[in-house]
């Protein structure tokens, strides 16, 4: 009987999806993702030619959305509570490529459960129904919640299908990305004979390259093949390959982003067996995480060789960039522990930065870091305690501290609490930013660690003036102070440091460590007259960033991080629709990294100052006229319309109940004839009624409007 109601249970279930199915067509993977050759070579990657249709396809579902439907209910796949698989075609097509595209389910709880998408298994042929959106560069679709439409189950393949042979080359030639191999987006392929670098020992990802130099990238976004908090523990004894690995094998389903193309090893044996190890450099650490003066540093690293023996060990390492000088590494204990002390340096605020190497007795060498320019271990010598701005202090463009994974005490002002930065989605998280003083590398974020991390929620404010002591970490990125061990909040209601004004081009698009933008990291920044050039920095995945630019170049702002009402999507109640062209006089935030970009992110919406939008008008306005606000009443924001036939000297201003001016929101600015749309941020005014006065050549014209908190 207990294999009798599963076979039944899904012959009932393809019978209701079918049902529910029906009105919407049936396409393959095929026609959402093609694009000709021609397109993608002029065009770079266009977003899907069925991009926000609802429609029904099929295929083979690559990687099962849970471990066990019944016993283990983990995700494989990570994507924060959602379900997702991949899915590949069922038989080939026309163009024998773009067969393959992510499935994710957004809301998994209640009634939504009804779409049995968690019981769907490897090799099974199913059919979905959903919308076709984008993620960045990457098509995706997302089921079907409105109504919840169950999935069918069509049959059960023997396998799932084998992968594509293709080479490293096909996805960077030389350095250049081969924008042809979107063809391969979302489908299942294999590369051989690699050699593995760039290993990360806190989320297990590594770089694929081979023999010529080309390069792709592992993602650890499958539970069998990650160190962070989804592995699935238990199932999977995963480590990423020592740099310098030879790899058999390595398949995967492909991701496309802006920096390169990602591989996503679903399955234990999706990652072939080394053919050669060079030594393993593990454990590297310093003696002291503040180093004084004249002080010695004893540097120790467990050098270990997996398929033989060590045979020497060495450390380089300069002081402020002048000659590498060699120490010799001497065995220190049958824990294959090596050491070797750098001599104290007579001068303060130095900079020593070092290296270690190894070789084995097949003569193979490894280095750690293997990037020696931009990812040397440092630490700097004072004679005084460390401050953020030494925590932040990255000279090389690694962005890593000199102090990671070493416990710090820092003191500054919070610029950002968890009301203020309240993270969105499954993808990012609250945070909080505190701050020493002003200029480059003066910020830092704070995480919610154990043990303390349930305590700081919350409690921490703008203005607080806070010593903490805590351990340096690099996340994704980003420098952050995390298992916080103790704090104090010396003084509340203090000043915050004056924002950085930069220009956008400072920042650009891109960079990730580049010097001259990692200063600026978790610092509080302004943009100044920057113009709203593009709504959506991804194209039309409405991923709630946008570009700006002051006239020196684009940079991104992430407006859905922030606890404001300004949104680039489809918008919610009491929302402000961004639109293009629209301008700032001042535009206010932290400066944060993620996804290969370094972007702005607006607190509250008083961090947008004199919002103003030009509509999209055909035909010039006949009249000078103010529209009624809307929302009204409001709070805190409300839009103010107005059109102008000619040219003038704009003003519009807020007056209480009493006459008393109380804001001014557009001051002296000359404007061209056309329909415009300003916003009125009310955050630090009271309920009330109040009166909004435009003034332009010898027109005057006054409303009323009514703010309820």
């Amino acid at each position: 009987m207990k294999k009798f109601i599963p076979f039944l249970f899904l012959v009932l279930l393809s019978f209701s999806g079918v049902l529910l199915a029906q009105s919407y067509p049936l396409v393959t993977i095929e026609d959402i993702q093609f694009q000709s050759d021609s397109s993608l070579l002029n065009n770079g990657d266009l977003q899907s030619p069925l991009y926000g249709d609802t429609v029904r396809f099929r295929g083979v579902v690559m990687v099962a959305p849970v471990v066990n439907a019944t016993t283990d209910r983990r995700r494989i796949i990570a994507a924060g509570a959602r379900w997702t698989t991949y899915l590949q075609d069922v038989d080939g097509n026309v163009h024998d490529d773009f067969d393959g595209i992510f499935i994710l389910q957004e809301d998994t709880t209640g009634a939504n459960q009804g779409t049995f998408f968690d019981l769907v298994d490897t090799a099974q042929v199913v059919e979905f129904t959903g919308v076709v959106s984008e993620f960045n560069t990457t098509t995706e679709f997302f089921l079907l919640l409105n109504p919840v439409t169950p999935v069918t189950i069509i049959s059960q393949l023997p396998k799932r299908p084998d992968p594509k042979e293709l080479s490293v080359s096909d996805f960077d030639d030389g350095g250049t990305l081969n924008i042809l191999a979107e063809r391969y987006e979302g489908e299942y392929i294999v590369v051989r004979n690699v050699i593995t670098s760039d290993r990360n020992l806190s989320s297990g990802t590594f770089t694929i390259n081979d023999a010529q130099g080309n390069k792709m990238y592992m993602y650890d976004q499958s539970g069998y093949f990650t160190l962070r908090g989804h592995r699935l523990t238990g199932l999977t004894d995963y480590q990423p390959p020592q740099d310098g690995s030879f790899l058999s094998y390595i398949r995967g389903t492909v991701n496309t982003r802006t920096d390169g193309y990602y591989l996503v090893p679903m399955y234990p044996g999706d990652i072939g067996p080394t053919t050669i190890s060079p030594p393993i450099i593990s454990n590297v650490r310093r003696n002291s995480a503040e180093v004084a003066t004249n002080q010695s540093v004893e540097i120790s690293a467990k050098l270990n060789d997996l398929d033989g023996t060590i045979q020497e060990g060495r450390v380089y390492y300069r002081v402020d960039g002048g000659q590498r000088l060699m120490l010799p590494m001497t065995f220190s204990s049958s824990d294959t522990l090596y050491k070797a002390t750098i001599p104290g340096i007579n001068s303060d605020s130095s900079i020593v930065d070092f290296y270690l190497w190894a070789k084995d007795d097949q003569d193979l060498v490894a280095i750690n870091p293997t990037d020696t320019v931009q990812n040397n271990y440092f630490y700097l010598v004072l004679n005084r305690p460390v401050t953020i701005q030494d925590v932040q202090y990255s000279p090389f463009g690694g962005g890593y501290s000199g102090y990671t994974n070493y416990e710090v005490t820092i003191g500054g002002i919070i610029t950002a609490d968890s009301s203020d930065v309240k993270g969105f989605g499954s993808s990012s998280f609250a945070r909080n930013y505190i701050q020493n003083g002003e200029g480059p590398w003066s910020g830092l974020q704070i995480s919610f660690g154990d043990p303390f991390g349930t305590e700081l929620f919350g409690v921490l404010r703008r203005g607080d003036d806070v010593t903490m002591t805590g351990t340096i970490q690099e996340s994704f990125g980003v420098t952050r102070i995390n298992n916080v061990t103790s704090y104090t909040i010396n003084s509340s209601g203090n000043p915050l440091p004056s924002p950085q004004v930069l220009s956008t081009g400072t920042i650009g698009v891109l960079g990730d460590g580049d010097v001259v933008k990692e200063q600026w990291e978790s610092v509080l920044v302004q943009y100044q007259n920057a113009e709203i050039t593009n709504i959506n920095a991804d194209g039309t995945s409405n991923f709630g960033e946008m570009y700006v630019n002051d006239g020196s170049g684009d940079t991104r702002v992430e407006l859905e991080d922030g606890n404001n009402s300004y949104q680039n999507g489809s918008g919610s109640p009491g929302s402000i629709l961004v639109q293009q062209n629209a301008t700032f006089d001042q535009l206010i935030g932290i400066m944060y990294y993620s996804f290969s970009n370094y972007k702005l992110v607006p607190r509250k919406d008083d961090d947008f100052v004199n919002y103003t939008n030009i509509a999209d008008e055909t035909e010039l306005p006949s009249e000078y006229g103010l529209e009624q606000n809307y929302p009204n009443p409001f709070n805190p924001s409300t839009t103010i319309q107005y059109s102008l036939p000619e040219a003038g000297t704009v003003n519009i201003n807020i007056f209480n109940i009493l006459g008393e001016n109380v804001k001014t929101i557009i001051n002296n600015s000359n404007q061209a004839a056309g329909t415009y749309k300003a916003v009125f941020n009310a955050s630090s005014l009271p309920s009330g009624i109040y009166f909004y006065r435009l003034e332009v050549n010898n027109f005057v014209q006054v409303k009323k409007m009514i703010l309820m908190k």
